[in-house]
């Protein structure tokens, strides 16, 4: 199986921040398959995967040494806790050097206290620094959040990590979206930091493009969920150094381009999965090497 190899300059390649852009020079070929995503992969894994399953970026750079290393995945629910995958999941991130963990959501099957603290009790005591995205399974009918709020903690907040900015959204309720109070923190929080290297956007539902093969996006259950998800979109295309999102929700890999930046989901934490092994469907996270110059993203199965 070939490993494919993705580094990326910041915020997308839209180098129109003066200190990115003295003496890089980019070579791209694409080669884009399975479930049409576009981003710069390798894939590490442990049993055999479908050649058709992965896009292929090569960059013709001479990497810099990484400046720090982080794990993304999601939708484990209780049963990827009890099933071994999450906690796999956690011991191979530690074990190649991630400094940190961010949970796209679905942490849980039903947003109850028992289950929210099966997964903290998990995370406590893993060892490694985990911040959570809340997921629709996390909040219960209705989308309340005050469970979640009271063992996992906010539901949206922002944090900086070697010069770097994340920022955690909750769209967990659908119906909801983005409601216009955290409307109002993103605004200023991506305006507040758009002198950094980069920006990281994490959210549950998927906004979507074209391009992927799921209907179970933002809008799926209201206007509003869809409208949001698109001022998402137009507030985070406002800052070149706006990197990458990260979703959960669908469970699969996929990686595709929103306004110009690349998008990742990946749901295969744990639940079932909904796609075949070819077209993202197998149990994995993500590992993101963050250099100077470039973001380089690997697709590690477990």
């Amino acid at each position: 199986m070939d490993n494919n190899i993705l580094r990326k300059a910041p915020a997308s390649g839209r180098l129109n921040i003066p200190r990115y852009i003295t003496g890089l020079v980019l070579l791209v070929v694409f080669v884009i398959v399975g479930c049409g995503g576009s981003g710069v992969v390798t894939e590490s894994q442990t049993q055999p995967v479908a050649s058709n399953s992965i896009s292929t970026t090569k960059v013709d750079d001479a990497a810099s040494p990484v400046l720090y290393t982080f794990a993304v995945c999601g939708d484990n629910r209780t049963m990827g806790i009890e099933n071994g995958i999450l906690p796999r999941i956690i011991e191979s991130a530690k074990a190649r050097g991630a400094a940190f963990m961010i949970n796209t959501g679905d942490v849980s099957g039903d947003g109850s206290r028992d289950e929210l603290t099966l997964y903290r009790e998990l995370t406590d005591a893993s060892g490694l620094r985990i911040y959570t995205v809340p997921g629709n399974h996390d909040v219960g009918r209705g989308g309340t959040s005050e469970a979640y709020e009271s063992i996992i903690g906010a539901t949206y907040y922002s944090f900086d990590q070697d010069g770097d900015h994340f920022i955690v959204l909750d769209n967990a309720d659908d119906r909801v979206g983005i409601d216009q109070t955290q409307m109002q923190w993103l605004t200023a929080d991506l305006a507040i930091n758009s002198d950094k290297p980069r920006q990281f956007i994490f959210a549950h539902i998927p906004v979507a493009d074209s391009s992927l093969p799921s209907g179970h996006v933002s809008g799926e259950l209201g206007d509003e969920g869809l409208l949001t998800g698109q001022q998402l979109v137009a507030e985070a295309g406002k800052y070149a150094n706006v990197s990458d999102f990260f979703f959960g929700h669908i469970h699969a890999y996929f990686s595709y381009k929103l306004g110009g930046i690349d998008a990742y989901v990946t749901g295969g934490a744990g639940a079932p999965l909904y796609f075949p092994e070819s077209s993202g469907g197998y149990y994995h996270y993500l590992l993101v090497s963050v250099h100077q110059e470039a973001v380089e993203l690997e697709v590690v199965r477990v």
